[in-house]
């Protein structure tokens, strides 16, 4: 959470420059920051971005929060409750208690049409405080007799002090609606796999996952999707290479239309009695972009393994994915009471 970066700004002005003798800057520090704290006041008043926030503008409010987040905040209207798309966001309570509060937020489809049980804000949300805090959002339940998401919202100080009575904003970007699960055998002849395919150095990838830390992805090759995908095991989810590369079985698997489905999942290597080969500690992946437009997303599964033992393994994955999207403007401001 940003400091009121417009508020410090005028605290840091050259003293030549205020109509104030200061003969001393340590004795009169203190004096110096109240004029320059009273002048910027006296600016954010005059000019018209306070107006224009009070009147909704979203504009003028996202350039006061970015110059003085308590300013913007004062001026912003208290609005509890907006619809866009169908769906309806509303505050249905507030508690603070010292240092911390709770908000409880409901998403509800007023259409009738929505009767998924998983809702999922996909990282949109934006709390906007008055001062520097803590916060985030997550889902508490769903009821399907109202067509009603609730979520929980937890805020905190980051000092210690009790919760200023200041109004908050919260608003959302995006909803993920419903999700599907696909647990399943890959069905891929491990006793074929290709030893030693063509690969290649990436220098694109933009993340991964390991046990502890990521090693450099320089250190390793990886494998060339084939024409035709190997099997989809999974709604949105392509296998698009499988080899044996540098010591270690390579699963290249491609989750299609990432920002509108959050499609993901992991690849296990069992053996004939289902004991995991490799462990969650030994294996790694590595992600990048299959396209320049950034749609789908692929990931390539790094498990060191004798080669001479997969062919008395079986792979098998775990894929999720998202059911709807949806995409509008929703904001509620809260006082906390």
């Amino acid at each position: 959470m940003k400091a009121d970066t417009f508020i410090k700004a005028m605290g840091n002005i050259d003293e030549r420059f205020l109509n104030v003798e200061v003969p001393e800057r340590k004795i009169h520090r203190k004096w110096t920051k109240w004029v320059a704290g009273a002048a910027a006041a006296l600016l954010l008043i005059a000019c018209p971005l306070p107006a224009m926030t009070a009147l909704g503008s979203d504009g003028a409010y996202s350039v006061l929060y970015e110059l003085a987040p308590s300013v913007a905040q004062t001026f912003k209207p208290v609005r509890k409750s907006c619809t866009d798309d169908g769906i309806e966001m509303t505050v249905i309570s507030e508690k603070c208690d010292g240092s911390t509060a709770q908000v409880c937020l409901a998403m509800r489809d007023l259409t009738g049409e929505t009767s998924y049980d998983y809702w999922d804000l996909y990282d949109s949300y934006m709390l906007n405080f008055p001062y520097d805090m803590n916060g985030h959002c997550r889902f508490s339940e769903y009821d399907a007799d109202s067509n009603t998401a609730y979520f929980v919202v937890e805020l905190e100080t980051m000092n210690g002090k009790d919760m200023p009575k200041k109004k908050v904003t919260f608003s959302v970007r995006e909803l993920l609606l419903g999700r599907k699960e696909t647990k399943c055998d890959l069905e891929i002849d491990m006793s074929a796999i290709q030893n030693e395919p063509e690969a290649i150095h990436r220098s694109d990838i933009t993340g991964g996952s390991a046990y502890d830390y990521l090693p450099d992805p320089d250190d390793y090759r990886f494998l060339l999707p084939e024409d035709e995908p190997v099997c989809r095991p999974a709604d949105n989810a392509c296998l698009d290479a499988v080899g044996y590369v540098d010591g270690a079985l390579h699963i290249l698997m491609r989750f299609e239309d990432v920002g509108h489905t959050d499609s993901h999942g992991w690849v296990r290597l069992v053996d004939r009695e289902g004991d995991e080969v490799v462990s969650e500690k030994e294996s790694i992946s590595f992600s990048y972009w299959y396209d320049e437009e950034r749609t789908d997303m692929c990931c390539e599964y790094v498990m060191p393994v004798e080669y001479d033992r997969l062919a008395d393994c079986t792979l098998f994955g775990e894929f999720y994915t998202a059911l709807d999207y949806r995409s509008g403007d929703w904001q509620v401001t809260f006082p906390l009471k």
